[in-house]
């Protein structure tokens, strides 16, 4: 009775095996490509068209011609007065601020606040450092205020 057994189990572990291999076999040809199909990366003869695109060689891999706002080689910005223009508009929308002063130095941001009559300097400032860092985080933020 025992050896009955043990060729049940022998039988039954190749028809096991066989079964695996026939849903591999079927598993892999489901990964076939489908060239005669509607893609859109298809022609009308089902001949591919995919196209690369070539960005120029700036020595980042193509990111400073893609986003201007990275620096280039010789380590200045593309654009400080857009830069400077966004920082007044998210500073005037703080509130608060009779006079602004912005400049650029290197990676550093300095903006010299004139506060209103009766605003708090120290909350202007922090304000004013959380908003100008949290917008800007590739300078870095040194902010003053003035009574002037």
């Amino acid at each position: 009775m025992a050896g009955s057994n043990r060729k049940l189990t022998q039988a039954g572990m190749k028809w096991i095996s066989v079964a695996l291999m026939l849903g591999l076999l079927l598993m892999l040809s489901a990964c076939g490509n489908n060239n005669g199909g509607n893609n859109d990366n298809n022609d009308n003869n089902g001949n591919t068209s995919m196209k690369t695109r070539s960005y120029g060689n700036d020595g980042y891999l193509g990111r400073s011609n893609s986003n201007p706002h990275l620096p280039n080689r010789n380590g200045s910005y593309l654009n400080y007065g857009e830069d400077g223009d966004f920082a007044e508009k998210k500073l005037k929308e703080i509130g608060g601020i009779a006079k602004m002063n912005i400049t650029f130095q290197g990676t550093n941001l300095y903006a010299t606040l004139r506060p209103e009559a009766g605003v708090d300097e120290a909350q202007l400032r922090h304000k004013a450092l959380s908003v100008l860092r949290s917008n800007m985080p590739r300078y870095i933020v040194h902010v003053n205020t003035s009574k002037q």
